[in-house]
């Protein structure tokens, strides 16, 4: 589970600061969100596809 950390948090042989996009086990990230210390990264991109660009030059438009 991907998740944002909103406070700082410090352990043995780390340290994470809040802003932090931190993977953790599912259970110690709904544990954290729960507490407020963190919240669920979504990411709101969908996958790219590969798709041909058109060959053919669209004409412009005139106004007159």
């Amino acid at each position: 589970m991907k998740i944002k950390l909103l406070i700082s948090r410090a352990g043995v042989g780390f340290s994470q600061n809040a802003g932090e996009e931190i993977t953790v086990k599912a259970a110690e990230g709904q544990r954290m969100i729960d507490a407020g210390q963190a919240e669920l990264v979504r990411s709101g991109k969908e996958p790219e596809k590969a798709v041909r660009k058109s060959s053919q030059k669209k004409r412009a438009t005139v106004r007159r």
